[in-house]
């Protein structure tokens, strides 16, 4: 099969179950952020330390889990336990405004973070459209923080 199956070219895309939504669609908004995300996320645990290079990963095929219900409009719950647990270990956030800039690895957690905040907006404004399995925006709220929280310990 090609890549190019031309088929999107009229400013349409397909769901797995055949149906067409334009290009621009909410679903798409939050399936291509969580893929950015994932991009993000995978430069990341390049250069991440040990054990958050593998809650990095842990993470990512998560994502993965996510976008193919997203897809699907499949109701399914997220690990958010395995997420507080990870927040739990680490929450010890700083008193003040955090500048990004100590280092590469800081850098990129925040800026994965930040993707994952716009991801949580747009599938919030999917979620008021089309109802999604509340388990996601509560994966996705949880996300964030410890993004955050593993910024702060890799500086």
């Amino acid at each position: 099969m090609n890549i190019s199956t031309k088929t999107g070219d009229n400013g349409t895309s397909a769901l797995p179950d055949g149906r067409r939504l334009p290009k621009d669609h909410p679903r798409f908004e939050v399936l291509g952020t969580l893929d950015e995300l994932n991009a993000f996320l995978g430069d990341a645990r390049i250069i991440a330390k040990k054990e958050n290079a593998e809650i990095i990963f842990h993470v990512q095929k998560s994502i993965i889990k996510l976008s193919g219900y997203i897809a699907s409009s499949a109701a399914a719950n997220m690990d958010v336990e395995q997420l507080e647990k990870w927040i739990t270990e680490r929450d010890n956030p700083p008193k003040n405004f955090v500048i990004p800039g100590s280092n590469n690895i800081q850098v990129k957690l925040h800026i994965a973070r930040t993707v994952c905040r716009r991801a949580e907006r747009c599938l919030a404004g999917l979620h008021r459209l089309e109802k999604v399995d509340e388990s996601f925006l509560i994966y996705m709220n949880r996300l964030s923080d410890l993004l955050f929280l593993l910024a702060q310990e890799e500086e």
